[in-house]
């Protein structure tokens, strides 16, 4: 763990504990830093501190003069915990000063082809000038132009690396690319190069970050959550066939490093993003590297986890093993063949035939703990979904798929054996009557009303017609497909009912998902169990705290008007628990009892679950 230069803090945190900070010097570019220290001796007085008065101050210290994002913390045991959201005392972002470290650190393990390009722009020695530049404070105006510009070079050297590996990648495969302008491309080599960007990054990922001991650390804390979390749900107080699929759910969860996963790459959350993310599809979190370079991931994680147990993650569960669900992935599965073979047009008739008692069937699904999610709605709502409404809501959103579609040329993109270049030249179509190729997307992760489920019925639907004309042809395989997602979105939105995350449905006050409250309200048991597994008082509250570090806010309009900012609130979709009302949520009571902390706020608690004393 680097060093850091620790000012000292006048700031005393009396609720914690806190009585004194020490000071260290180290050259540039670490930054100023407060230091938490335990005392001497646990507090024994006759009050607990209050729970909301103790974040409201650890975040004043987080953001005090001198810190300003950076603290280090103390542990009577284990060691220091680093929370890094501020910037070095050069003015780089915290997140992006351990990227360029790791990155220099680990440029041998980066691809061959895109280190190759690096080095050839001199990339590394470039960035290490870069996070050793001097402090604002000691530059002259052509220092801070100098700065400004390294900066820009640095980042688009990075970019353009990967942009000229790629060209490398895609002429071994097609020796011609480097002779065609880009818009004579054929739609093979276009596609090749969108799958093999999401290769080349995912290898650039896994360089920089799989063997960090940071990542080691979230890897750790997962499977101690994992553990933790099946010790929790054997002792809820819930029917044991909820208690046995939770314990599934979560044997089943796995942790993914930012990026490696190819078909959810995403190149900022392998980067500098703080923020982390459970994908219903695939059953997999990730955490962004600008998260546990920044802060401590124990409450992320416990969050990010209780989504494998939530209402949408029950839903696509439901929908995906339904009949309608199984007999499309096996038509899916013929018309996404590779390589592509013809699709059985008498399986898709039976598909149809048996398509009205099958559809009836996505309307049936029963929430699990009915009255915990009502409680855990975002919003109350006040109005009942009703069959006219259900009908309006998926015709127009069958209405909106359809003019997405189209104005795409997906349909036409999938009928046509050639399609014509800018120059004329018609080339054979890789996607022909093959929409998992048009999308890139995997038949077995989608959702049942997803827009591949959508074009692999229409794809099936054209190619099993008999009518001759071309344009007839299309017309009634669109009027048909159409037809058919308008029922299996009728029947979903049924099932989906007040607690749906459809847009439409929460803009007119049908539904409020309560999934983020729900693994807010879940993670806390469990975070509160695994905090009691800590001997010391101090070392819970700092581990606690120093895991909410992304809810404090430094000096901004929204900090400086909230009563305004709370206002302006309502007006955003956001599934989350606004602002305050937030902070005052994680500390449900086994967290106050865990904390030792007293309730200095009012808050409407959910607390059907009350877990019984360990044996």
């Amino acid at each position: 763990m680097k060093q850091f230069k620790i000012a000292h803090s006048s700031i005393t945190l009396a609720l914690l504990g806190i009585t004194a900070c020490s000071t260290f010097l180290t050259k540039t570019p670490e930054p100023s830093i407060t230091t938490l220290t335990p005392p001497g001796t646990e507090l024994h007085s006759p009050f607990n501190p209050g729970c909301l008065s103790m974040l409201d101050q650890y975040c004043d210290s987080l953001y005090s003069p001198g810190s300003e994002g950076n603290l280090v913390i103390h542990q009577k045991k284990g060691t220091p915990i680093y929370v890094l959201q501020g910037k070095t005392k050069n003015g780089l972002h915290q997140v992006f000063y351990e990227l360029a470290r790791s990155k220099i650190r680990n440029r041998d393990l980066l691809p061959k082809d895109f280190l190759k390009i690096l080095k050839s722009h001199r990339y590394f020695d470039k960035l290490e000038t870069l996070i050793h530049r001097e402090p604002f404070e000691k530059m002259s105006m052509n220092d801070r132009v100098e700065a400004n510009d390294l900066e820009y070079e640095v980042e688009h050297i990075w970019n353009t690396a990967i942009k000229d590996a790629l060209i490398i990648r895609l002429t071994v495969y097609f020796p011609e690319f480097p002779q065609t302008p880009n818009e004579l491309q054929s739609p093979e080599i276009v596609h090749f190069e969108k799958m093999e960007r999401k290769t080349l990054l995912s290898e650039i990922a896994n360089a920089i970050w799989k063997d960090h001991p940071n990542w080691k650390r979230v890897t750790s804390t997962f499977e101690k959550l994992r553990k933790k979390y099946l010790t929790v749900i054997e002792r809820l107080p819930i029917d044991r066939s909820i208690r046995e699929n939770w314990k599934e759910r979560i044997a089943a969860l796995s942790l993914a490093l930012p990026g490696s996963i190819p078909e959810i790459v995403d190149q900022d959350c392998t980067s500098t993003t703080i923020n982390a993310f459970y994908y219903t599809n695939y059953n997999v979190i990730t955490v962004c590297a600008g998260d546990f370079n920044s802060e401590d991931i124990l409450i992320t994680l416990a969050h990010e986890m209780s989504h494998a147990l939530d209402n949408d993650r029950s839903l696509y569960l439901f929908f995906k093993k339904s009949e309608l669900s199984q007999k499309l992935s096996r038509i899916n599965r013929q018309v996404c063949s590779e390589p592509h073979k013809p699709l059985s047009c008498a399986d898709w008739q039976e598909f149809k035939d048996d398509s009205s008692d099958d559809l009836e069937m996505l309307s049936k699904f029963n929430p699990t703990l009915l009255e915990l999610n009502r409680c855990l709605k975002k919003e109350p709502t006040h109005h009942t979904l009703d069959a006219e409404a259900i009908q309006r809501i998926a015709v127009q959103s069958v209405r909106e798929r359809v003019r997405k579609l189209a104005d795409e040329e997906a349909f036409i993109r999938l009928i046509e054996h050639k399609l014509p270049l800018p120059n004329g030249k018609r080339v054979n179509n890789p996607s022909y009557l093959n929409p998992c190729h048009y999308l890139q997307s995997n038949w077995n992760t989608e959702d049942l009303d997803g827009e591949l489920s959508f074009l692999t019925a229409f794809t099936a639907e054209y190619q099993c017609s008999k009518i001759k004309d071309p344009s007839e042809r299309l017309h009634k395989a669109l009027t048909y497909t159409s037809s058919l997602f308008e029922e299996i979105e009728s029947e979903m939105i049924a099932s989906e009912g007040e607690f749906s995350e459809r847009k439409a449905l929460v803009d007119e006050d049908f539904s409020s998902p309560p999934s983020e409250r729900f693994a807010d309200y879940m993670g806390s048991l469990v975070v509160a169990e695994y905090l009691s597994d800590t001997q010391a008082i101090w070392d819970r509250r700092m581990t606690f705290l120093s895991g909410n570090s992304w809810q404090c806010t430094g000096p901004s309009l929204s900090t400086a008007f909230p009563k305004e900012s709370a206002v302006l609130r309502k007006y955003l979709l956001d599934s989350h628990t606004d602002g305050e009302d937030r902070k005052k949520e994680i500390f449900s009571t086994p967290v106050r009892a865990s904390l030792s902390c007293e309730k200095d706020f009012e808050w409407n608690e959910c607390s059907i679950f009350s877990l019984p004393e360990k044996p």
